[in-house]
């Protein structure tokens, strides 16, 4: 997978306030149609999941201390959007938590299933800072097609 262009890198304090500036971000590089295939309703996915994956950073990771920061990286591939949610938090499982069933309409507990249902990857790994949670959504038109979206 070969990038294209540069990436979007955020360094954000963990409040709930800068979800708003990660979806602005979101789609400004999305608006670019030529170079992210994703119709309107997969954007809308991929920033759900984004959504879940910060807010899971700040409130989980780093327990809502604003004074902690996370990074949040968007890269352009020539196939896919990939991006990176950085966050300074514990170790963390993503397999260990028994995800919220949807009919338990419980408040929360939610998020991992809502990033594996639109992502098509979803990796946890760690580097040495904290955890580095990879979220990548393939293209499912080619380049060229006229079912991508205009640009």
């Amino acid at each position: 997978m070969n990038q294209v262009g540069e990436p979007i890198v955020l360094d954000l304090p963990s409040e709930a306030s800068v979800l708003s500036l990660v979806r602005a971000a979101l789609r400004a590089l999305a608006e670019d149609g030529r170079r992210v295939r994703l119709e309107p309703r997969e954007i809308d996915e991929v920033q759900v999941a984004l959504q879940e994956a910060c807010t899971n950073a700040i409130r989980h990771a780093h327990k809502g201390d604003p004074r902690r920061r996370f990074r949040v990286e968007m890269q352009r591939l020539e196939d896919a959007l990939e991006i990176f949610v950085k966050d300074g938090g514990e170790p963390f499982d993503l397999d260990a938590k028994k995800p919220a069933q949807p009919e338990a309409l419980q408040e929360g507990g939610y998020g991992i299933r809502i990033m594996r249902s639109w992502m098509d990857e979803v990796i946890l790994t760690r580097d040495e800072v904290g955890n580095v949670l990879r979220l990548v959504r393939r293209y499912r038109t080619k380049a060229g097609d006229s079912g991508a979206r205009a640009g």
